[in-house]
């Protein structure tokens, strides 16, 4: 097994003899045998373990069983406890959750290349199973991935049993974890009611299993190309960093919802919800915690969901602002392009405020009689919601002076008699 093991990592992961490695170890088998392969074999290694008071003196000793490990053999050693109730979550969630913030921690203060952890070929098994079990598409049947950024898994290639003989034929001490008998989980209920039948039934039946996860990871890279180049095509870029869909492209590709799922889930959309959109009126959006999509003339629009009418109104004093947006203030000037305003001086009051626009919200636009509402002005000037939550609005009190950039206030605006006058400037 030494020289197996010794042979995939340089194949699959040559450069990991050079840099500085934390492994996981928790005491079980598993991780006992990963951290003294990479001992016997020289790497670069420190050790970090994790407490997270589950088992009371049980989940202790484990703690000081790894750390006499490392003692002996002169390995650095790291250690937490973790409190791992956390509101709507489950525990091993909860673990997950903080032990990979706590690695990630550990390597950038200490400036550790990569995380290795002990999954072995039984864990990407049992998770196909679980995936399939809630209704997976390809990414789930692909099983545990091999790399994931600075986290490496070196044991996707053997089988827990090879692992148990490796450690008993070489004399490596390891810790049993009583509640991995348990089936409470749904991880523990597949691994002893599930994998052991299907061996049962077939012996070659897991190692096919494994062969079946390699050819779906290639095909599911294989299709995240063809997703990639279909994605250009599709999803073009707007000034306002929003993305055209062009429908008529989209419902040429089939089949429809398989694509409609891989082009919008990623932005926490249904692809049901997406389809029913497409035979929407216009104006007519769905949301995700993240993303609006709208339904154009044939086209969507996708765009980041803004704060729009959140942000605390911004005092604009008179020597101007510098952030969010850049306003210069002069006396007595010309106008000169549209992104320049001059007003009365005398009808307006320092300071000025900045802010977003809000429901009711009206002003009284140049150009025309009578007061306008401000969401009728951006549906009148084809705003998508995008452009509507980036919009700033001046204001002097609570009367608008000026949709910055675009349409002034003619209450403010200056005439023959006006003696003194100011110049807004957007830069």
């Amino acid at each position: 097994m030494k020289s197996r093991f010794q042979n995939y990592i340089e194949s699959r992961f040559p450069s990991l003899q050079t840099k500085r490695l934390l492994i996981a170890v928790s005491g079980g088998v598993d991780s006992m045998v990963l951290v003294d392969l990479l001992r016997e074999l020289s790497f670069h290694i420190v050790v970090a373990h994790c407490n997270f008071q589950l088992r009371g003196e049980d989940s202790d000793r484990d703690e000081i069983f790894v750390k006499s490990y490392c003692e002996k053999h002169n390995i650095c050693f790291h250690a937490k406890p973790f409190e791992t109730k956390l509101p709507k979550h489950s525990t091993q969630m909860a673990a997950r959750t903080l032990r990979y913030e706590w690695f990630n921690q550990l390597c950038s203060d200490n400036d550790y290349d990569y995380i290795l952890t002990a999954h072995h070929a039984d864990d990407a098994i049992e998770t196909l199973l679980i995936n399939m079990s809630r209704g997976s598409g390809i990414d789930g049947l692909t099983g545990i991935a091999e790399q994931n950024g600075k986290i490496i898994r070196p044991f996707l290639t053997f089988f827990k049993s090879e692992l148990i003989d490796w450690a008993t034929q070489n004399n490596i001490p390891w810790r049993e974890d009583k509640s991995n008998q348990s089936t409470d989980y749904l991880r523990n209920a597949i691994r002893h009611n599930v994998i052991n039948q299907i061996a049962e039934v077939h012996p070659k039946a897991l190692e096919n299993i494994l062969k079946s996860m390699q050819l779906t990871r290639d095909a599911a890279a294989a299709l995240a190309v063809r997703e990639e180049e279909m994605r250009k095509e599709l999803f073009v870029m707007q000034d306002d960093n929003s993305f055209r869909i062009d429908l008529k492209k989209l419902l040429k590709i089939k089949p429809l919802s398989f694509w409609t799922h891989r082009f919008f889930s990623s932005f926490g959309f249904d692809h049901m919800e997406v389809e029913k959109l497409m035979n929407a009126q216009k104006g007519k959006l769905i949301q995700s915690t993240t993303h609006t999509l709208e339904m154009g003339r044939g086209f969507f629009l996708l765009y980041q969901i803004l704060n729009q009418g959140k942000e605390e109104a911004i005092s604009v004093p008179k020597e101007g602002l510098s952030w969010p947006i850049l306003l210069s203030i002069s006396e007595n000037a010309q106008a000169g392009s549209e992104n320049e305003l001059v007003v009365d001086a005398q009808k307006i009051s320092f300071p000025l405020t900045l802010r977003k626009w809000k429901n009711g919200d009206h002003f009284y636009p140049t150009g025309m009689n009578g007061s306008k509402k401000v969401a009728k002005f951006f549906k009148d000037e084809h705003y998508s919601a995008n452009m509507k939550a980036a919009q700033w609005l001046l204001c002097s009190g609570n009367d608008i002076i000026w949709i910055v950039g675009k349409r002034a206030d003619r209450r403010f605006a200056t005439y023959e008699k006006t003696k003194k006058t100011i110049k807004i400037n957007l830069q």
